[in-house]
């Protein structure tokens, strides 16, 4: 119940868009799950194309794939009443990806249901480590109550290289370096930080979601959290695993800070 509890902790009714690499679709999963496992109002989609949410991913939700918002939204709430967990997407592309919504009707769902728990899977990384701002980004929801940064901690004493990092000649530019050199605490921190970067100066509350815990040193963690000290968090949370086997290690509250 315990760690139940602190999945829990990052919910909160209205639009939760989940950002960055290493992890996102895992957290979006484990979300759903232990929010549906607490009976709240969940709704799942996106507005890219998922990076690992292919047919066979989203299975503990019910899927509708439709660009008929009526339909959709009708399909959702009923769901919902019945006590499941709906996933609404456009449709599917060439890699059996889903496609996701415009964001505008994700606000729309949010004005008419005030009480429902929108994940919104909202960054496009190709199974990447790290992911810089592009220019090619879709804009989060305008009414977003909360972003959830996903970032692989296993990128920490890497190589800025483009096998792991989406946008490598961007992240190398905000960072200052050259690509190939290595990533350290402070370096990361920066292009977190970016004004463009992990958060996109969302002003709404701000959790860090690292994956990767215990396969770097706990002190390069708390080095990238100091460096982090400014940046209006709510929580930091330090996690293992991939999807099932995800476990929360710890979860650093700062309150309900916003930037």
């Amino acid at each position: 119940m315990f760690e139940d509890n602190r999945w829990r902790r990052m919910l909160r009714p209205g639009i939760t868009a989940i950002v960055g690499a290493g992890g996102k679709t895992t957290v979006l999963e484990r979300l759903g799950k232990y929010g549906h496992g607490g009976n709240l109002p969940i709704m799942v989609s996106s507005i890219v194309p998922m990076d690992s949410a292919r047919v066979d991913n989203v299975e503990p939700f019910d899927v509708i794939c439709t660009e008929d918002v009526e339909k959709g939204e009708a399909f959702c709430a009923e769901r919902i009443r019945i006590g499941h967990v709906p996933a609404w997407f456009r449709g599917l592309d060439g890699q059996d990806r889903y496609i996701g919504l415009d964001s505008k009707i994700i606000d729309g769902i949010k004005k008419h249901h005030p009480a429902w728990y929108i994940l919104v899977e909202s960054d496009e990384a190709d199974h990447k480590w790290l992911k810089a701002p592009l220019p090619d980004d879709i804009p989060l929801p305008d009414s977003c109550d909360t972003v959830i940064g996903v970032v692989n901690l296993q990128m920490l004493g890497s190589s800025l290289s483009p096998e792991k990092v989406e946008g490598v000649d961007t992240a190398a530019a905000i960072m200052g370096r050259d690509p190939g050199a290595v990533i350290t605490p402070s370096l990361l921190a920066k292009l977190i930080k970016h004004p463009r970067g992990m958060f996109r100066g969302a002003n709404c509350t701000r959790v860090l979601f690292c994956t990767g815990y215990n396969a770097v040193q706990h002190r390069m963690t708390e080095a990238l959290l100091d460096d982090l000290e400014d940046l209006g968090l709510s929580a930091s949370v330090l996690a293992d695993g991939y999807r099932e086997s995800c476990t929360i290690r710890q979860y650093i509250s700062y309150g309900d800070s916003k930037k």
